[in-house]
């Protein structure tokens, strides 16, 4: 997609901020008619078919034509254009579509200076021991709320900035992370009977302080101090930068308040643990999300995190799949039901899709209407972009994620899912220099390194792929979640008998706890016995194993893909096996140049 600011008659288009302006203001555009956009400008030298606009904003869905038309018309009517007499979007019969008219590049903001982009990081508290530990945590999940109301304003969103709740990094080099303008940081005191917070808005290019200010507040329940502190900050720090225009919908917040003050606490210090990204946090963040719903039954947030938090803990392999995603399904039905204008239970719902029902059309739409309600929303354009790609659609995939990116520059999964898109297209050498630029972003992010381990496999770099996985496993204190891909790397490595050493201890593990069967289908697949992980891959379509949506496109299941065992057992599935063909074409060319 079009990376650099175009202009266009009075129109400019910024895909940093992925926003439309005429003369200076906002104009409204829809998901796709931003994506409609953003192709016809990326390639205005030449006439794009329907067909190929189709593949590319609905890839493998049941899309008729007529969506393209209604498409095109919103686009239209948001230049001002009409079909008889269009100046932009033009119709070339029996062709397709083209973007007519002159188009320049542009550098710099323009306009006079002003700030457009912010984080606002957690407050902390100036006491070791605070009355209400998450006051300043709550406080700015208040702050983003009201600041993602302002148009012209991009906001980090409360799941991005969660990872610095404890930590004493400084906060112009958190918000140069963010990549954004401006940073808001503060502090929190809470004294007899009333609270005080000291806050600063700091320029993230040069440093300085654009704004400070100090509030105080009598004693009354946290979230109320919360509500009165964050509308007064809001306020503050709207007038310092680019909030002139407010038109942009809040839709996506619905029922977030709840009228009890202990809901709140509960559902802050489930998200907190949800993004620690460890299996023990996630099973913390589930028995926070469930306290707050049996306080709050209607506290539609809870449920929507708590069907994520299921749905990652089956994704991963901590739960069986038909326990974890069956709960899942639950909650998030429940937070559809009770706010559908929020975007965390749709997101829920496309991830349940397509890691457990292996139905990409579905996933696909659930998806759809999650960043309809949350263009800015890094999980659902992951999500999509994954969809995407097991979908064979390795371009449209990239693309969502640099989206999900704009959204949460720092999100490790994001960095290394756009390696494994790569890997997964058989594009190496770029998967492998994606998935090291993750590692060197957080050495313990151990996905990224069991990534990293397996890419680095089909580069011929076998003694490094088992450094790299022996590590893994160390950091993972030789979790049986994980000790099937250690066994599979360690054999092709030339570690035969540690590999087997691997595979017994699965085998042994699997008669005590849940052990997922495809972990045992890539040990002997390592090992090289194809009927014994073939006997486990049927053991893992009967578990629902999560990774068996993946064999259309995974590079480690190529030794298979001629036996027409495999054929089947896609069919069995109820998988694409067009994907699976076209990998075929790919699989055996040379790795440079991919």
């Amino acid at each position: 997609m079009v990376n650099t600011r175009l202009k266009f008659g009075g129109f400019v288009l910024e895909p940093a901020l992925q926003r439309l302006t005429r003369d200076g203001d906002i104009v409204p555009l829809k998901p796709k008619a931003w994506d409609l956009l953003c192709l016809l400008l990326e390639n205005r030298d030449r006439v794009l078919s329907k067909e190929e606009l189709l593949d590319w904003l609905w890839p493998r869905q049941e899309i008729y034509e007529s969506n393209l038309v209604q498409t095109v018309y919103e686009l239209r009517r948001a230049l001002g254009d009409s079909g008889r007499k269009a100046r932009w979007i033009k119709n070339v019969p029996r062709r397709g579509y083209h973007f007519s008219g002159i188009v320049e590049e542009i550098s710099g903001p323009g306009g006079r200076k002003s700030y457009r982009s912010i984080a606002v990081l957690p407050f902390r508290h100036l006491s070791d021991d605070p009355p209400n530990p998450h006051t300043g945590l709550g406080l700015a999940d208040s702050v983003i709320t009201t600041l993602s109301g302002a148009g012209r304003l991009v906001v980090r969103p409360t799941s991005t900035i969660l990872r610095y709740a404890h930590t004493d990094r400084d906060a112009i080099e958190i918000g140069r992370d963010l990549k954004v303008e401006t940073v808001l940081e503060g502090t929190l005191q809470e004294a007899g009977d009333r609270t005080r917070a000291n806050v600063r808005l700091l320029s993230t290019n040069d440093g300085r302080a654009l704004w400070a200010g100090e509030f105080t507040e009598p004693d009354s329940p946290a979230f109320r101090i919360q509500d009165r502190i964050s509308a007064r900050v809001a306020e503050a720090v709207s007038s310092r930068l680019d909030c002139s225009d407010r038109r942009r919908s809040t839709v996506g917040h619905g029922r977030m308040r709840t009228e009890n003050p202990q809901v709140h606490t509960l559902y802050m210090q489930g998200l907190y643990c949800w993004h620690r990204w460890n299996t023990d946090s996630w099973h913390r963040a589930a028995e926070y999300f469930q306290q707050a719903i049996d306080l709050d039954e209607r506290h539609a947030p809870s449920h929507a995190w708590l069907g994520s938090t299921f749905t990652t803990l089956g994704i991963f392999g901590a739960l069986p799949p038909r326990e974890a995603f069956a709960r899942a399904r639950t909650a998030a039905r429940q937070a559809v039901e009770l706010d559908p204008t929020r975007s965390e239970g749709h997101e829920t719902q496309g991830a349940i899709h397509l890691f457990f029902d292996w139905d990409l059309a579905a996933a696909a739409d659930s998806l759809d209407r999650a960043i309809e309600l949350d263009p800015d929303s890094c999980n659902a354009r992951h999500l999509r972009a994954l969809t995407l790609a097991i979908g064979g659609h390795y371009g449209p995939a990239r693309s969502e994620l640099r989206k999900a990116l704009h959204a949460d520059p720092q999100s490790l999964i994001t960095h290394a899912d756009i390696g494994a898109v790569d890997y997964w297209a058989r594009r190496f050498l770029p998967a492998l220099n994606a998935i090291r630029q993750t590692v060197r972003l957080d050495p313990n992010f151990t996905h990224a390194r069991i990534a990293l381990a397996l890419c680095l496999l089909e580069v011929d770099q076998p003694r490094e792929a088992v450094a790299q996985m022996n590590r893994a496993l160390e950091q993972l204190g030789h979790n049986p979640a994980y000790l099937g891909h250690g066994a599979y790397v360690l054999a092709r490595g030339g570690e035969s008998q540690a590999a087997m050493r691997l595979t017994r201890q699965l085998e042994t593990n699997r008669g005590r706890h849940y052990v997922d069967p495809f972990q045992l289908a890539l040990a002997w697949l390592g090992l090289g016995d194809h009927d014994k992980a073939f006997d486990w891959l049927e053991q893992s379509l009967a578990n629902r194993s999560r990774d068996m949506v993946l064999l259309p496109v995974n590079p480690v299941m190529d030794p298979l893909r001629d036996d027409p065992r495999f054929a089947q057992l896609l069919k069995r599935c109820g998988l694409d096996p067009k994907v699976e063909s076209s990998v075929n074409s790919v699989k055996n060319q040379p790795v440079t140049g991919r």
